[in-house]
């Protein structure tokens, strides 16, 4: 019980026993006093003990937090023709020059001069990397600037295996009647796009040689015009062959043309078809064991060949799945209620459904069969869908390892209709991704897109290493190491860098600074607005802070209360 609890509990018991003696009924009706002046005894005592409470405590003012306005790059002259006069503003070093703003080294600068600012107001591009720990700790809106012409977003593949395909997205913005194009290294045109109605564009490529090399992404207005021209780094590498089983419970095109693909992608292919429970067809496989497992990345089955693996079987394959191992299930007939209780086991939900069984592939004309089925997963991951968005495969994490259920039923049809390569697209893709993890985990780049001059923070170093930086002219850089066990390090020249962590060497690509606008506000803006949604919006009016009111105006109301009691209390005014 605090002082506060105290102190109020006293003074109700005082203005209570007061009230008791001023309301206990009078020996004589002659002495009674006039109701009046009871209740103003009553009004007084009460309005006396109040105001010492409020002198004793007095309540906090309520004040609107104090803001600080901050400018960020390309902020525009509407964006600061609309701060308010009165407004406390300053400038990072990113923003435009302009002698009337106040300008700091970095926010948290700003925020050690006024440390009674509460709410930040962001006008611009946004905060970068160096200033969005001093924001956590403030409330702020976030006024960004538009984004350029040109590319603003770009996924790409650091990392690819020689003899692979890879895929390169984006967003354009503001160009009507776009068209992209991907040129490799030779400057020769190898895809081109035209970006959808939201600006998005997706192309296409083959790894060959293993090494580093650059791409290019060229985008073209309606008039065939250049708008710009992005580099696109790919590192490409010598792939460790791929360690694959296909169980299937029958021949069929789909299990031939799947095994021609691996055959011919390098995979280390192991096969076994079985006929009826308890006979099998192996080709260069041993016996399915928890030894035989492990020497495996990835095992494809049919629902016939998951059946005659026999409860046993199938408890040791999802042992191998928890510890790693990647399994697809393709379903190509009807599934019995049991097969449905272990798919459930295993994440997935399937149920006949009223469905259109002919569906085609984004970019490919050929029609292709899937099962009816509605197959649902709390935490699955679409892993192919056909032309219109519908899901016609999903994985989920189970342990360590990752399963997908399949229900595309006659992918081989790609390769009898001439599009071998969306054939074996499609399921190295699928591959790619459910397949057992290999090799160390390596150091990992916070920063997506590497600029000269911009901190580059790198994470997963051994804490023990001598770690650095190979710049493109042969120069070691030592990285400085932070407390948070990562690694930052200021590149100052754009190319190709190398980091050297003692086993070995990661390359890694950086910008020149003004290379690719939009993908550098694009990356500012959305980092900008995730602080935003993460920060709890309280009303900026009407809360509390700062200092107590001053408890003389309470104190001194309490003396006037309790003179003018005294004082009715002696006089004979309202007395018969």
């Amino acid at each position: 019980m605090n002082a506060a609890v105290v102190s109020a509990t006293v003074l109700a018991l005082g203005v209570l026993a007061g009230s008791v003696r001023l309301l206990w009924p009078s020996r004589s009706a002659t002495t009674r006093a006039r109701p009046w002046r009871t209740a103003l005894l009553l009004v007084g005592q009460a309005g006396a003990a109040l105001l010492l409470y409020l002198a004793m405590f007095p309540p906090s003012t309520r004040t609107t937090p104090a803001a600080l306005v901050v400018i960020t790059a390309d902020a525009t002259e509407a964006q600061l023709a609309r701060i308010e006069p009165q407004a406390r503003v300053v400038a990072l070093p990113e923003a435009p020059a302009s002698a009337a703003i106040e300008r700091v080294a970095d926010l948290a600068t700003a925020l050690r001069r006024d440390p009674a600012v509460e709410r930040l107001e962001i006008v611009g591009a946004g905060l970068p990397l160096r200033d969005r720990h001093a924001a956590r700790k403030s409330s702020f809106e976030f006024d960004p600037a538009p984004l350029p012409r040109g590319l603003v977003e770009l996924w790409s593949p650091r990392r690819v295996t020689s003899g692979s395909s890879w895929r390169v997205s984006g967003v354009i913005n503001d160009v009507p009647g776009a068209t992209v194009e991907l040129l490799d290294p030779s400057q020769k045109r190898v895809g081109n796009a035209i970006p959808g109605d939201d600006g998005r564009f997706t192309l296409q490529a083959d790894a060959r040689t293993p090494g580093r090399a650059q791409f290019r992404l060229r985008i073209r207005d309606a008039a065939q015009a250049v708008v710009e021209e992005v580099e696109v780094p790919l590192l490409t590498v010598a792939g460790t062959p791929l360690r694959l089983r296909v169980l299937s419970g029958a021949p069929s095109p789909e299990l031939k043309y799947l095994r021609r693909w691996a055959l011919d992608a390098g995979v280390q292919l192991q096969s076994e078809l079985a006929l009826r429970p308890g006979v099998r067809v192996l080709r260069s496989a041993a016996p399915l064991s928890a030894d035989a497992l492990r020497e495996l990345d990835v095992v494809i089955l049919d629902e016939r060949a998951w059946q005659s693996l026999g409860a046993a079987g199938r408890d040791t394959l999802a042992d191998a799945l928890r510890a790693g191992l990647g399994v697809v299930i393709r379903v190509t007939g009807a599934l019995t209620e049991r097969d449905r209780r272990d798919l459930q086991a295993l994440g997935f939900d399937v149920r006949d459904a009223e469905l259109p069984q002919t569906v085609r592939l984004a970019g490919v004309e050929t029609t292709l069969t899937r099962r009816p089925l509605q197959v649902e997963s709390r935490d699955g991951v679409p892993l192919l869908r056909d032309g219109r968005g519908e899901p016609l495969a999903l994985w989920r994490a189970e342990g360590r390892g990752r399963i997908a259920l399949w229900w595309l039923s006659d992918s081989y049809r790609l390769a009898l209709d001439g599009s071998r390569a969306a054939h074996g697209t499609l399921w190295s893709h699928a591959l790619a991704t459910v397949s057992r993890p290999r090799g160390a985990r390596e150091p990992e780049l916070v920063d997506a897109d590497p600029r000269v001059q911009l901190r580059q923070v790198i994470c997963g170093l051994d804490a023990n290493a001598e770690a650095s930086v190979v710049t493109p002219d042969g120069a070691r850089v030592p990285l400085l190491r932070e407390s948070s066990g990562c690694a930052a390090y200021w590149p100052e020249s754009a190319g190709w860098h190398a980091l050297d962590t003692g086993d070995g060497e990661l390359p890694l690509y950086v910008r020149a600074a003004g290379e690719a606008p939009g993908l550098h506000a694009q990356e500012l803006r959305t980092a900008t607005a995730a602080l935003v949604a993460n920060r709890s919006q309280r009303p900026a009016a009407q809360r509390k802070g700062g200092a107590p009111e001053s408890p003389w105006p309470y104190l001194l109301g309490c003396l006037v209360a309790l003179g003018a009691t005294w004082w009715l209390e002696r006089s004979r005014a309202g007395r018969p």
